[in-house]
């Protein structure tokens, strides 16, 4: 990618005073709880920022899915998972902030049994890694430099490693308040210039398929009930429980997240009307592309540095959250009680060790940014959103091996379904099975595996 030297300077310095702000806060002495959660102090304004921010790392999939099918990709990608997200403001944010836990897995260990947190904690580890985001940053890096992506995947490990290893949640915290201001100024910058060049929505809607303007576009009505489903990722999300945790108070926590839904309103907005507008000016380039060639076509100097920074700082600002949320389960769910004689900032530290190999591993076994969510939300979801809900909704005790057979068993059928479709590949996609997806079939199972056993899910006092 040839860019202005004015742009590299702004880009240059951009990535200078990031690791410097994280260097800085790396200088901070900090406890355990410090590390880990900010204190749990975490106010309104930082809360939504640090929240907002974590969504976007799949910033080229979300180009790639309006550019291919249009309105349809925001109603998948944002309508269906506002209503997810009011959902968990209203009924979960409370609960998880006054049940003092802060991953999935260590709730379910206190609720249901040490079995089943010990599942939970493995699945949850699995859906936290940050690989599709590494590979996005990576392939960013690649694009802008020319150098080999192996090397690209390096540098983006490197660079969103070094501070969070020093300093954790707080590093994660203090560098998002960048990024969430810079990820709205670049796109802001892009339609504002993108507008003045080809002219509002006459233009998009003369030059676009007419289905890229329904809400249900050339989808089949399946694909998006699945894509819609994957919003219940919400409900067991790791990054989701952090924050609410780490939040001042319960309320902080559900508000922040409201607020989080307006926000995220906006940003969808612009990265629809930037999607479709690549359409609508370069119809024959790679979805992929779609942000990044719009902006080369449309955007002068300096605004052109300042959308890359933009796109930059959302992914970094995943990989950080996702990559210390994935630390964090290995360190509170898997060593914490065999390494007491070890603080949780060196157990965390070990975790994200662990996290960059199973990325790397993960990355090169895909090697596709959609593959990866797809695989680990379509298991990881099946086999814990039943028992999550049950935990949540109820203060009875619940059978530990009852939820553990469920866990594995959803698992097993939802993973098995996903290997299948995918050995079948027809023009690069699954081909399942019925044409039923996996997250359906894992789903089902554990539905009903639950109600086969319901009369003794719950257990009295006699069995505690």
């Amino acid at each position: 990618m040839n860019l202005h030297p004015i742009d590299q300077i702004i880009i240059g310095v951009y990535i200078i005073v990031t690791l410097v702000l994280g260097f800085k806060v790396s200088r901070k002495k900090l406890d355990d709880s410090g590390y880990m959660s900010a204190g749990r102090k975490l106010t309104l304004p930082i809360f939504v920022m640090t929240l907002v921010t974590t969504w976007y790392g799949a910033i080229f999939g979300v180009g790639e899915m309006i550019f291919g099918y249009g309105l349809v990709g925001w109603v998948t990608q944002g309508l269906v998972w506002y209503a997810i997200y009011f959902i968990f403001a209203l009924l979960l944010a409370k609960k998880i902030h006054d049940h003092g836990h802060p991953t999935v897995a260590s709730l379910l260990k206190e609720r249901i049994g040490k079995t089943s947190g010990k599942i939970a904690a493995i699945f949850t580890y699995i859906m936290t890694t940050p690989a599709p985001y590494v590979l996005s940053l990576g392939v960013f890096v690649q694009l802008l430099f020319g150098i080999s992506l192996f090397y690209a995947i390096a540098i983006s490990f490197v660079m969103t490693t070094i501070y969070v290893w020093y300093a954790g949640f707080w590093a994660v915290l203090k560098t998002d308040k960048l990024q969430f201001g810079f990820m709205y100024l670049g796109f802001i910058l892009l339609i504002i210039f993108t507008v003045q060049k080809f002219g509002g929505f006459d233009f998009i809607a003369s030059h676009v398929p007419a289905s890229h303007l329904t809400l249900k576009g050339e989808l089949p009505f399946q694909t998006i009930i699945v894509w819609g489903l994957l919003a219940l990722w919400t409900l067991v999300d790791p990054n989701f429980y952090q924050r609410c945790f780490a939040a001042q108070d319960s309320r902080t926590a559900q508000r922040g997240i409201i607020y989080s839904i307006l926000f995220w309103f906006l940003f969808d907005m612009m990265t629809l009307i930037a999607g479709l507008y690549a359409r609508a000016v370069f119809p024959d380039i790679s979805p992929t592309d779609a942000y990044m060639v719009l902006s080369q076509n449309v955007l002068p100097i300096v605004a052109q540095g300042i959308f890359i920074i933009g796109i930059f700082s959302i992914i970094v600002s995943t990989v950080e959250s996702f990559l210390f949320a994935s630390a964090t389960i290995v360190s509170v769910d898997f060593l914490q009680n065999k390494f007491k004689q070890f603080s949780l900032q060196r157990l965390t530290r070990i975790g994200i060790i662990a996290t960059l190999i199973l990325s790397i591993i993960l990355i090169f076994a895909f090697k596709s940014i959609i593959g990866i969510i797809y695989a680990v939300g379509s298991v990881g979801v099946s086999a814990l959103i039943l028992p999550v809900l049950l935990v949540l909704f109820t203060n009875k005790k619940i059978n530990d091996h009852i939820i553990t057979t469920s866990m594995l068993l959803s698992s097993v059928a939802s993973g098995a379904w996903l290997i299948e479709g995918w050995l079948k590949q027809e023009y690069g996609w699954p081909v399942y099975r019925l044409n039923i997806e996996p997250m359906y079939i894992g789903i089902a199972t554990s539905m009903i595996i639950l109600l086969i056993t319901w009369r003794w899910i719950f257990k009295t006092e006699q069995q505690h």
